[in-house]
């Protein structure tokens, strides 16, 4: 009987600990990333990186545009740029939109953006995932998309923040650079908010119901 309540005792523990792994989710939601470092490099000039640090639009909001979209050249963006760098001596303001004019001769029109940002953080797996597909860039009176998706890890996770570090390439639309390859990368803190726990699926409990039952039955059989 004692091996019984035993093996009961232990199935019950692997029950819960699912159930309590399973109420606390290891994703969690970005609600902004504060930018304290990077750089930036066209893969056709990887000698050339310039470092970055957080402009007048930090923290990046997810889910909102910011920085402004320039019409005529890239001063308007000066005192909202996401991050703040030189690129050959000239001012690089950062911006998010879903679209944003070329501003160059040819070719001209519209360049399309993406999304406002959005991401996650896995606290178990120590990453981060970004969508930074609105990511634009005014350089030298011209705009060029440089949006992707965004991949790192993650450190030093409180209940509201983790230490990040993360970085994308893609090829830049737009401006004097359209058609090369861009990389940037960002590092800073990311402030999170959890995201709602996934609900056990009802078998399980239904088991660890059927399990309790059955030490009752065994208890009342020991007493009589």
């Amino acid at each position: 009987m004692k091996g019984k309540h035993k093996l009961l005792s232990v199935a019950l523990g692997a029950i819960f600990g699912v159930a309590s792994m399973a109420s606390h989710a290891a994703t969690e939601n970005v609600t902004s990333l504060t930018v304290t470092g990077g750089n930036f490099f066209l893969t056709g000039s990887p000698s050339v990186a310039p470092a970055i640090t957080a402009g007048g639009g930090d923290p990046i909001v997810m889910g909102s545009y910011q920085g402004g979209t320039a019409t005529a050249s890239a001063e308007p963006n000066s005192a909202k740029t996401l991050t703040n760098f030189n690129y050959f001596g000239t001012p690089v303001y950062t911006f998010t939109a879903q679209s944003a004019e070329n501003l160059v001769t040819s070719p001209t029109g519209t360049i399309t953006g993406g999304p406002a940002p959005t991401g996650t953080v896995d606290t178990g797996a120590s990453t981060i995932a970004m969508d930074m597909s609105s990511w634009f860039a005014s350089w030298n009176g011209t705009n060029f998309n440089q949006g992707g998706s965004a991949t790192g890890t993650v450190s030093a996770c409180t209940a509201t923040s983790c230490n990040y570090t993360m970085n994308w390439r893609s090829t830049v639309v737009g401006g004097p650079f359209n058609g090369q390859t861009g990389v940037w990368t960002l590092n800073g803190v990311a402030a999170v908010a959890s995201v709602a726990p996934t609900p056990l699926p009802s078998p399980v409990w239904m088991l660890g119901s059927g399990l309790i039952g059955l030490v009752g039955v065994a208890r009342r059989r020991k007493v009589s």
